[in-house]
């Protein structure tokens, strides 16, 4: 499980004392035991996947704002953050292999304009291994050629 790994990274961590790391790794594992307390039971891989993405996607939002107010130092300290994060999360599948699946799923769909659902089963497929609106823009684009040849 990735709460497992998090928790031997901690140990880790507190030998080599990187405090850097330490001090992300502790708020992760605060944020999982939160959502575990919320839901009475423990988070599923997947959860904890989505959980670390919502993560992510905080230091990402938060470096624009210090860029835009000139916070270099507080930008490397986001990226440095997600790094440490990436670490738990499975590769990003590469946008040759979103489209390979969304080809897929439109195949094995009569209903060619429905974005929305063949958005959702492509989300199912590739389980948090791709960006949301990544996905959403191929599959806009591979309905907008298919629809163009019809």
């Amino acid at each position: 499980m990735i709460k497992d790994k998090i928790q031997k990274q901690i140990l880790i961590c507190l030998k080599r004392d990187d405090k850097t790391e330490l001090k992300v790794l502790r708020y992760i594992l605060s944020e999982i035991k939160y959502e575990e307390i919320k839901r009475q039971r423990d988070l599923t891989d997947d959860e904890v996947i989505a959980l670390l993405q919502k993560e992510v996607k905080k230091r990402e939002e938060a470096i624009i704002l210090f860029k835009k107010s000139g916070r270099d130092e507080l930008v490397k300290d986001e990226e440095k953050q997600i790094d440490v994060i990436k670490n738990y999360l499975p590769k990003y599948l590469s946008e040759e292999e979103i489209s390979r699946i969304v080809d897929e799923v439109i195949l094995n769909l009569p209903e060619v304009n429905n974005t929305g659902k063949i958005i959702g089963l492509v989300m199912m497929k590739v389980k948090g291994r791709a960006d949301g609106s990544l996905v959403s823009r191929i599959v806009r684009e591979k309905l907008t050629v298919k629809t163009e040849k019809l």
